[in-house]
């Protein structure tokens, strides 16, 4: 294998890993209110101009304080216009996703159940009306025979009381 091949990938992978360390120093930094690690206590204080200042002078808390505060600010800046999002963000709206996925699933259970409901009572509607549609048409039809019954008597009786010339008149009558 080329010796050159190796020697690049060897460096990467070192870089890779001194750069992990530094991320990962930088974060416990942070966390730690910006102590704890004395080259990035002492780098940060030099880009901020604290280097100068007396650690006991009341001023100096100040300026430390108000450098923090940029710090923090311009860090968060950086890491949105890279694209990431600090850890409470992610893990607050991670929290807000599994709420909603539980909500959506319930109501989704609800939807089913008030659908099965629904097509239950739809079969019940449409059997009573069924029912009473058949009742009406029964109904009906003892009407029209009750009619028909009447006009036939009705029929009978003036057809009794005509003269049989009469009745031929109108055509009613036997030929």
């Amino acid at each position: 294998m080329d010796t050159q091949f190796m020697e690049f990938w060897g460096k990467f992978w070192l870089n890779a890993a001194k750069s992990q360390k530094q991320l990962e120093d930088m974060a416990e930094w942070m966390r730690c209110g910006m102590t704890g690690f004395e080259e990035l206590t002492s780098l940060f204080r030099k880009a901020y101009g604290l280097e100068k200042n007396e650690l006991t002078s009341p001023d100096f808390m100040k300026a430390w304080a108000a450098a923090q505060e940029n710090f923090t600010k311009s860090f968060k800046d950086y890491l949105a216009l890279l694209g990431v999002v600090p850890r409470e963000e992610y893990l607050a709206l991670a929290r807000k996703y599994e709420e909603l996925k539980e909500k959506v699933q319930s109501q989704e259970e609800t939807i089913k159940h008030l659908r099965m409901l629904l097509s239950a009572a739809s079969k019940e509607e449409f059997q009573g009306l069924a029912g009473q549609l058949e009742g009406l048409v029964q109904k009906q039809g003892e009407q029209f025979q009750n009619l028909m019954d009447s006009f036939s008597q009705a029929f009978k009786k003036g057809t009794a009381s005509r003269p049989a010339k009469a009745r031929d008149a109108t055509g009613m009558g036997a030929k």
